[in-house]
């Protein structure tokens, strides 16, 4: 049985697959800076101090890691998948792992990085939950949703 659509809610159906489509392409053009930043960050990690660089090439490592959940979990909805709710918890640990490495830099904030460490720790134990949650809801990746 097919759905009656009216003729405003096609539009906005419209309007929002443009603005979901112009999100993934700002989400890629994000991500090839992303990849151009970590280029130069091994440049210049080859240039100078190699243990100071290789926590910057690391943490561009993990903004490309985290783009590239985004990008997917956007493509996964342009094709009519459920937004996996784990993608804001990937989020959120790739925000404090990169802080984890900014902290390492500093040799004074020890305390600092036991929160972040805890943090880590949490979002982890959170996302395990939320993935075994989807893949049992029937929101795994290898599923098609209509």
């Amino acid at each position: 049985m097919e759905k009656k659509h009216l003729p405003l809610t096609t539009h906005y159906e419209k309007f929002l697959n443009a603005i979901n489509t112009l999100l993934v392409i700002v989400i890629a053009i994000v991500l090839v800076s992303a990849v151009c930043l970590l280029f130069l960050d091994i440049f210049h990690m080859i240039q100078t101090k190699f243990t100071q660089g290789l926590g910057t090439v690391l943490g561009s490592l993990i903004i490309i890691w985290v783009i590239m959940e985004l990008l997917e979990a956007q493509i996964d909805h342009l094709n009519g998948k459920k937004l996996k709710a784990s993608i804001f918890v990937v989020v959120g640990i790739g925000a404090f792992i990169r802080k984890l490495f900014v902290a390492s830099l500093i040799p004074d904030k020890v305390d600092f990085a036991y929160f972040n460490l805890l943090a880590i720790f949490v979002l982890s134990i959170t996302y395990l939950i939320l993935r075994f949650a989807e893949y049992h809801l029937g929101t795994n990746e290898g599923e098609n949703q209509t």
